[in-house]
């Protein structure tokens, strides 16, 4: 079990939305072995890299 030297964080509360994504099976495999040694969900990580994502497209469209 690894330890974080961070607290983790938590997700604003806000109304959620379900939004269903569909991976390789290779994409699937990383995320959850991510998720493993984060100890977090699935959903955290993907969101975590989806906000990361659109804070890089919005810097560089500026």
């Amino acid at each position: 079990m690894s330890h974080q030297s961070q607290p983790k964080e938590r997700l604003p509360y806000a109304r959620r939305h379900i939004l269903p994504i569909r991976l390789e099976q290779q994409d699937h495999a990383e995320l959850t072995k991510t998720a493993e040694q984060e100890q977090r969900s699935m959903s955290f990580i993907a969101m975590r890299r989806y906000q990361a994502g659109l804070a890089l497209e919005q810097s560089q469209n500026q």
